[in-house]
């Protein structure tokens, strides 16, 4: 079995698990929907026994005991409206239970087909890109043979001169060795005193394993001008030594090792130290693609945009295939807008994904309006993410995949899932606060507590047990602190039932 054959059998592994493990989420949510009706209806049973045994009170108190006719005509009246009532709470919750099963398994059915439809786009992606491998080493080993034997020619000829010149003068020269001529720096590596067009920001801990990748891909950028600028945070392994190496080798990277202190405050040291005219994030276990900061510069130069967004890839480190993160895929990015320039106030930006590192803006963006990443807290990116996306008047966005997110790698936030996972709870009173300086919280509101019902409930699901009980009562604060109203919260619990099942009272 090939090599290519093998990768694609990996890739439809992984699709099948994906497939499973989303019914199983959409399976449990309808169970905890049913259990709730369940308790519902019995709810409902027992508070009409209640209320038909006061209102027989009631009514013996009120009607003269003689006359028993006309109170037992009255009791019987009432038992008859209340059980006519009671038949209709009971159909209309079998109703409703029915309506809210439906849209879970409609709902599961498009997740399903937007997944299929990804992962059959990325197989034939992969099976393409293949083909175009294959086909480009074959034509690569022939042009390069025929471009070294280009250069050995004159050499041979030399070498065949000499020996002819030995054998006749029986002299036993010691043949000179020919030394390579420096030619001239063919990168166009900026000096000191140019202004960088990208200064590229990589907040590092312990990630020797991958970061000799991330850095090759950023030191064989298209675009040379650019400055790297590596903020090692206080990493134990052998990051100082490879950070120490490259730094040797380009001077286009600059290393700071500092004691740790988290990333966004590494991050912001770098925002500090940046000199280019815009500015780029990567994450130090991901890479780019060749021509990722040329594409996004000349887009933000001949558009006169303050950010650029492009497409994420993705890489399965767990199973070794390439493969869309599913918070990435295409379909989550169908409503973006890309044939134009755009604001917030032309589409929400709580309607698309969200990451730092698919982008590059301008410097000025920045210092503007005195941008920077939260400290101390894991999901520090929010707040520069929605800074940005909040106060940038020109932005534009291209489908080009040009930035590969690796995930499903050990040590991640997301794959641990333990008590960091409850800094994003604390990350939305953050940006609560920077929409209301922004002047945007209120078009923006109903947007922004969809987004954040979603989330604490989502990663309320994932984060491991021993967390849970201290996961919830920040959850059931920050929404307390919310301040929902009737409206909202009606609208809220139709999209994510399993909301009424906390306590906000």
């Amino acid at each position: 079995m090939s090599d290519n054959e093998e990768e694609l059998i990996k890739l439809e592994k992984q699709y099948h698990q994906d497939i499973e493990s989303l019914k199983r989420f959409y399976e449990s949510k309808i169970e905890l929907l049913k259990s709730k009706f369940e308790y519902e209806k019995e709810r409902i049973r027992i508070d009409f026994e209640n209320k038909q045994s006061e209102k027989i009170k009631e009514l013996e108190s009120y009607f003269d005991v003689k006359n028993v006719d006309d109170l037992e005509k009255q009791k019987q009246y009432y038992l008859s409206e209340m059980e006519s009532m009671k038949n209709w709470y009971e159909e209309e919750i079998i109703r409703r239970k029915g309506e809210t099963e439906s849209w879970h398994q409609e709902n599961l059915k498009k997740q399903i087909a937007a997944l299929t439809k990804g992962y059959e786009e990325m197989l034939q992606a992969q099976e393409d890109k293949f083909k175009v491998k294959e086909e480009a080493l074959s034509i690569h080993i022939i042009e390069q043979k025929e471009y070294y034997e280009k250069l050995l020619k004159p050499y041979k000829k030399i070498a065949k001169l000499q020996d002819k010149i030995s054998k006749k003068l029986h002299i036993n020269e010691k043949k000179e060795k020919i030394t390579e001529i420096k030619t001239s720096d063919t990168n166009n590596t900026p000096t000191a005193t140019e202004r960088p067009k990208v200064s590229v920001i990589l907040p590092i801990y312990n990630v020797g394993k991958y970061l000799r990748q991330s850095l090759d891909s950023l030191i064989n950028q298209t675009l040379k001008e650019i400055e790297i600028i590596c903020i090692d945070d206080g990493s134990t392994d052998d990051s100082y030594d490879i950070l120490e190496e490259y730094k040797q080798k380009d001077n286009r990277i600059k290393v700071v090792h500092k004691s740790n202190k988290g990333t966004g405050a590494a991050r912001n040291d770098g925002l500090r130290l940046a000199t280019g005219e815009c500015i780029g994030f990567v994450d130090p276990d991901d890479w780019v693609k060749p021509n990722m900061f040329e594409i996004l510069y000349n887009q933000i130069k001949e558009k006169n945009l303050d950010i650029i967004m492009c497409m994420p890839d993705g890489y399965d480190e767990k199973n070794g295939v390439n493969a869309p993160f599913p918070y990435f895929v295409d379909a989550n990015f169908e409503h973006i807008i890309d044939d134009r320039v755009f604001n917030w106030r032309d589409l929400s930006p709580f309607q698309y994904p969200m990451c730092v590192w698919n982008k590059l803006y301008t410097k000025e963006l920045f210092d503007k309006n005195n941008i920077n990443f939260a400290e101390g807290l894991d999901f520090e990116d929010h707040k520069v993410i929605f800074g940005t996306l909040l106060t940038a008047e020109r932005m534009f966005f291209i489908r080009e995949k040009l930035y590969v997110y690796r995930y499903n790698r050990e040590g991640s936030v997301l794959t641990d899932n333990n008590r960091r996972l409850i800094d994003h709870i604390k990350i939305f009173d953050i940006v609560e606060n920077l929409m209301k300086e922004t002047n945007t919280f209120t078009p923006l509101r109903n947007d922004f507590l969809t987004y954040k019902i979603h989330n604490i409930l989502y990663y309320y699901s994932m984060i491991k047990d021993e967390y849970k009980n201290e996961y919830y009562k920040n959850m059931v604060k920050s929404i307390k602190d919310t301040h929902l109203t009737e409206e909202e919260y009606k609208m809220l619990s139709e999209k994510y039932p399993e909301l009424e099942c906390i306590d906000l009272t």
